[in-house]
């Protein structure tokens, strides 16, 4: 999966958070000036996520961007 793949998975996976999130029955596409809100959303939905089940979230973005660098880089 090339980096403009994921970045097109990431994007679908926000379409679905805010459908889900806000009860829209159908995913819609996040226009662009939306994405950095909706980005916002899932970080925090994420974190209540990571917190209730004993998951360290700092540690998780730690990772997650040493993933991306690497990524990155190739």
């Amino acid at each position: 999966m090339t980096n403009t793949e994921k970045a097109d998975a990431a994007l679908a996976a926000l379409g679905q958070h805010t459908a889900s999130a806000y009860r829209h029955a159908v995913p819609a596409p996040v226009e662009a000036a939306e994405i950095e809100e909706a980005m916002i959303d899932l970080i925090a939905d994420l974190k209540h996520l990571a917190h209730r089940e004993g998951i360290d979230f700092n540690a998780v973005l730690r990772m997650a961007g040493q993933h991306y660098f690497e990524e990155a880089r190739a």
